[in-house]
């Protein structure tokens, strides 16, 4: 890889198909928004199922940050902190790198027994981390799945769809989440969402 690999691990995590699992130190310039070679979620969104640690003290806006550039759906959890930034995709990729400065220097393995112990650091600072933009008493799981796909842009009756559940159903619940975040329009209510990077994921 040459010296700035952003670019290049931007392009690997937009292949990944089915997971991508990240832990992103909290200094990292990929969260302080001082990264410009990253593809963003258009070339970085593809995969099924993505999860995300802030490693330490996170910036002001870096769960929305995060989603800009890994996909709008990726949950982000807030965790102790560690520095070195991974990424493991769909366990047979893991990239290792030190990105506190714009400029990243990262090394390859596709060893499985690296990956296997890697993927089991992971799962370590995941089940100790807490949801970076937890929305708060009030809202249930299926608010929090109602409003998670609304942030995507899709109309009430793909949510619906998705959700199967009615198209009135998801209309109630999206005046329930209204209520909650003290919104009076829709409007509203994602200014409110963005303001503090409450991108919600979908509750599995």
């Amino acid at each position: 890889m040459h010296d700035n690999h952003w670019r290049q691990v931007s392009n690997l995590v937009g292949a990944a198909k089915h997971e991508v699992l990240a832990l992103i130190p909290g200094n990292c310039a990929l969260v302080s928004d001082q990264v410009d070679e990253w593809g963003g979620a258009g070339e970085a969104g593809a995969a099924a199922r993505a999860l995300t640690i802030i490693a330490g003290q996170a910036p002001v806006g870096s769960a929305k940050r995060v989603r800009d550039l890994l996909g709008v759906r990726t949950e982000v959890r807030s965790g102790r902190y560690s520095p070195t930034l991974i990424f493991i995709l769909d366990r047979k990729l893991a990239i290792l790198g030190r990105g506190r400065a714009a400029r990243l220097r990262a090394s390859l393995t596709r060893s499985e027994v690296a990956i296997e112990t890697l993927a089991t650091i992971f799962s370590d600072h995941w089940n100790e981390a807490e949801p970076l933009d937890a929305p708060g008493p009030g809202l249930s799981s299926l608010d929090q799945k109602v409003l998670r796909y609304l942030v995507t842009g899709v109309t009430d009756d793909v949510v619906a769809r998705e959700l199967d559940i009615s198209t009135r159903t998801v209309q109630r619940h999206v005046t329930h989440v209204m209520e909650v975040l003290g919104a009076r329009s829709r409007l509203e209510l994602g200014i409110r969402l963005a303001t503090r990077g409450m991108f919600l994921p979908v509750a599995s």
